[in-house]
This record gives C-alpha cells, sequence and structure tokens, in this order.
C-alpha cells in the first residue's frame, strides 16, 4: 500500500495543505439556515443538557458541526475532542467551554489519542475521493497522512491503538478491509476483508470490530483468527426466542449495528447498539438480553452507549434526540430529552464525575 505525505501547518485561523489542498477557514459556516448539532453537556447527571459550542476565537460556534465522535484526552478530561463530518477536527481545554479547530478540510470519522503521549493523535476519514488517516506528533499544530485508501469512495470509518503499545494501530473501511500497522503508521498489512462496513474497533485486552451488517467480532490477538460474538444474537433473534415487535410490523433482522461497548475491566460485559434496540451480554456475546428501554422497539435506532469508567452501573443511551440513562446497569432507565434538530450520534462520560456528560449531534439532510 503506497503512502502519500501531506503536511498541515496552522495560520491563525486557517488550515494549510501544502499539497495542492484547498485552503479553509476553520469557523467557516457552510450553512445557509443552521440547524442545532454540535455539542451538548450535562453537568448534573442528564438532568438537563446545555449546549457546549463556542469557539475559543470569540466568534461563531460549533452549533452546526455533524459530530462523528467525542473523546478525553486520557491524562486529562477537561480536555476533549470532537471529531466532524463536516468540519474536522476540534479540541477544547476548558471541559467544552470554548473549542478550537485543530484540523480541517476532512471529514472525520473516528480518532484516537495515544495513552502515552497525548501529543500524538491519529484521525481516521475521508477527503477527495479517498480513505485516509492522519496523524499529528505535536498536539495538532502539524499533520501528516499515513495512509492513503487505494480505492475509491471507500472511507476509513475508525481507528483503534493498542492501549499497552500505541505503535501498534489498526483501521476499518467502508469495504471492510480490517487493516494493521506495528509501527505507528509508516508500514500497513491486510488482517481481514469483513466484506462489510466497519462501523467500529475497540482495542481493549482483546480487539473488538462492529460491522454494520454481521455484528461484533472479537480478536484476543490481533494476529490470531477472530471469533463472532453476535452469532447467538442473530440466531436467537431470527428465530424468534427475542420477544420483539418491530414498529414497523417486522422482525426479521436485526438491521444495523452502530456502537459497540466493552468494559475494560469486566471484559464479559458488552453492550450493542442497533437499529431494533440495546442490547447487553454479561458473557461475551454468550446469550444477548434485550434492554427495556422506554421507546418503541424499531421506531428510531438506538445508536450512542458510554459506561461511567468507575461504576459501570451508570449507563447513557440514545435514540433519536433522546437520552436515556441507568444508574442499576440496565435494569431500569431515566428518560432525559435534548432540544436538538437532529439524533444524538456520540456519547462520553467524565471519568473521574461521572455526573458529568457530553453528547454529540448529527443531522440527517438526507430526507
Amino acid at each position: 500500500m503506497g503512502e502519500v505525505k501531506i503536511k498541515f501547518s496552522w495560520t491563525g485561523k486557517k488550515f494549510i495543505f501544502i499539497i495542492g489542498l484547498l485552503l479553509l477557514s476553520a469557523s467557516c459556516n457552510v450553512f445557509s439556515t443552521p440547524p442545532q448539532a454540535g455539542v451538548y453537556k450535562t453537568l448534573n447527571g442528564g438532568v438537563d443538557w446545555k449546549t457546549a459550542d463556542v469557539l475559543k476565537t470569540g466568534t461563531g460556534s460549533i452549533s452546526t458541526t455533524y459530530i462523528s465522535k467525542l473523546g478525553f484526552d486520557p491524562s486529562n478530561s477537561q480536555t476533549v475532542y470532537a471529531g466532524s463530518y463536516s468540519s474536522g477536527l476540534y479540541k477544547s481545554d476548558d471541559s467544552a467551554a470554548t473549542w478550537t479547530n485543530i484540523l480541517s478540510n476532512i471529514e472525520v470519522y473516528d480518532f484516537a489519542v495515544d495513552p502515552q503521549n497525548t501529543k500524538i493523535i491519529y484521525v481516521a476519514g475521508f477527503y477527495g475521493t479517498a480513505g485516509r488517516v492522519v496523524k499529528t506528533t505535536d498536539g495538532g499544530a502539524s499533520w501528516n497522512e499515513i495512509y492513503h485508501e487505494g480505492s475509491s469512495l471507500n472511507p476509513v470509518r475508525t481507528v483503534a491503538l493498542n492501549p499497552q503499545n500505541p505503535n501498534q494501530v489498526v483501521i476499518g473501511t467502508t469495504s471492510g478491509s480490517f487493516i494493521k500497522s506495528s509501527d505507528g503508521g509508516i508500514s500497513w498489512q491486510l488482517v481481514n476483508n469483513f466484506n462489510d462496513q466497519i462501523n467500529q474497533v475497540l482495542w481493549q485486552s482483546n480487539v473488538y470490530v462492529l460491522l454494520k451488517d454481521n455484528g461484533l467480532f472479537e480478536y484476543p490477538d490481533i494476529s490470531a483468527t477472530s471469533t463472532e460474538l453476535t452469532k447467538s444474537l442473530r440466531n436467537s433473534f431470527n428465530s424468534g426466542a427475542i420477544d420483539y415487535i418491530d414498529y414497523a410490523g417486522s422482525s426479521s433482522s436485526l438491521g444495523t449495528y452502530h456502537q459497540v461497548y466493552a468494559d475494560p475491566f469486566t471484559s464479559s460485559l458488552i453492550y450493542l447498539t442497533t437499529d431494533k434496540g440495546l442490547y447487553k451480554s454479561l458473557d461475551t456475546g454468550q446469550t444477548w438480553v434485550l434492554q427495556s428501554l422506554p421507546v418503541q422497539p424499531g421506531k428510531d435506532p438506538v445508536r450512542a452507549i458510554a459506561v461511567a469508567r468507575n461504576n459501570s452501573n451508570i449507563v447513557y443511551t440514545s435514540a433519536a434526540g433522546t437520552v436515556y440513562k441507568s444508574l442499576d446497569g440496565g435494569q431500569t432507565w431515566q428518560t432525559q430529552g435534548l432540544v436538538a434538530t437532529g439524533f444524538v450520534n456520540f456519547l462520553i462520560v467524565d471519568p473521574q464525575l461521572p455526573q458529568i456528560a457530553y453528547s454529540g449531534i448529527y443531522i440527517d439532510t438526507s430526507n
């Protein structure tokens, strides 16, 4: 696989893509009638949510930014990152009070911060007609392209690092290519072609690969063979063993698998969000239980999932523009609405203060 080096430099309010890429203002608003997207924050466990979208420049906001992912700096939860399909990567050093655009001109699908050196950040996404991965080693002051997908219109949708050895990097593409690097992105090797869109990769002690249509797979080691963890879920659903009535009147498929949460301390605990609801496993995928959210089944996909790091009984999930919270590991749920035009696409919970949480909004403009 060939490599193309691209350097990015910060000059006031603009990034310059040195090799022939167009200049783009970090505060550019491309919407004639801006919808309400961006980031929301709660300080009281979700009792209320307020916008957290002010740009540090003092003018403008990220309220029109379609959020793909949110994440914390591994060493400082006051530093928050927001990836955007519409305007790159943003960083906040003050718990989302203000934001700075540190990477523009690329559609950001995912990002990963090196836990051992937080100035190193990998961004997976799409620019022009190609999927790409770019990397910074100086906290976003400059960027290099380290992966360029050879096939056209094939975004790199996800990136993950080995927490014990962050030079080991894995990425997943829309076409289903699962690719690894052992040297921080200098060289790449195909691990597997799933022939299904890879929606998410998590690297805990094991590696989890979530496919759009075919569910969750686990690698105990990146060089080993994967095991499907959702086979019993698919079989139970299709056989009718799971008691489910679809709002649209069909129960033949789980639809899209959106996100996965695998507990870093209790490997047997896994949550999955799907078109047909939120599922939980306490035995590493041998069995799955549909969670009883106070939402009409099948009406809106369940998308985001977040669990408090210091208390796995505190769970947040979302369907459409509504956040649901459980304090007892999913046995009961509270409904928490958000005043947003779109749907809640991503949720994160402060690792030290679980009453603080953030949500990222995406606007579906296809309708």
